[in-house]
């Protein structure tokens, strides 16, 4: 099933991926940042309902001077930043909220395509920066914004299994930019979508379902498994 997820990705389509049944048992959308359109954006929003996140590497954060947004407020009382009573998982992956400088209130569709494609194109060309992509970042995108940045950890499944994780690792074996643009499944019962539910949707879109154990499988096969520079 991974080969067929990642030609539907190399594609620009979308791909259903499934965390675990014993970690949040949801269902996220993909698609890989770089082919994300206004219609794109539609989708997400109107069959997954969750939250639109968009993936970065932990080498392309630190590069472009990002962090964790745990480690960049700076708040009086320490204690609203503790997750450890979270109960999937003992880290979150969230960063800042961006807008591109090219839109306007940075919420519509066209805006976050927009905002997520030049993340894409910005992530592509990091190598050319040569020490300057904060500054460089800075001009190209402001926060607070409507887009919020994820970033997958270093050695992806070693440190962490989410979808943050699984998708940026699946663009990253598809050859393509190593950014995810994505979003939970919710069910019209107000939770998250079952995973029965989601195949069943994924089936009736002609869309690929794959496990997140299927992924691991295939990283903890690999040499790098997921570390290296840009």
């Amino acid at each position: 099933m991974i080969e067929k997820a990642i030609r539907e990705l190399s594609s620009g389509n979308p791909v259903l991926i499934h965390d675990s049944l014993s970690r949040e048992n949801e269902t996220d959308i993909v698609v890989p940042s770089q082919f994300v359109t206004p219609e794109t954006i539609r989708f997400m929003r109107k069959n997954g309902g969750g939250l639109i996140c968009v993936t970065i590497r932990e080498a392309e954060a630190k590069a472009f001077g990002l962090d964790y947004i745990d480690r960049l407020l700076d708040l009086k009382d320490r204690n609203l930043l503790y997750s450890g009573d979270v109960r999937y998982d003992q880290t979150s992956p969230f960063s800042l909220w961006i807008n591109s400088r090219d839109t306007f209130t940075g919420i519509s569709d066209n805006d976050r395509a927009a905002t997520v494609r030049h993340l894409a194109a910005f992530i592509s060309s990091a190598r050319e920066y040569n020490g300057n992509a904060p500054s460089e970042f800075a001009r190209k995108f402001r926060t607070p914004g409507h887009v919020p940045l994820i970033i997958a950890r270093d050695g992806y499944f070693s440190r962490r299994r989410g979808h943050t994780e699984l998708s940026t690792y699946l663009l990253e074996k598809a050859g393509l930019i190593r950014s995810a643009t994505i979003v939970e499944m919710l069910g019209d019962d107000g939770r998250s979508m079952q995973p029965e539910e989601a195949r069943k949707f994924a089936e009736s879109h002609s869309l690929i379902f794959i496990e997140g154990s299927e992924i691991i499988d295939s990283w903890s096969n690999e040499t790098r498994n997921g570390n290296g520079g840009l």
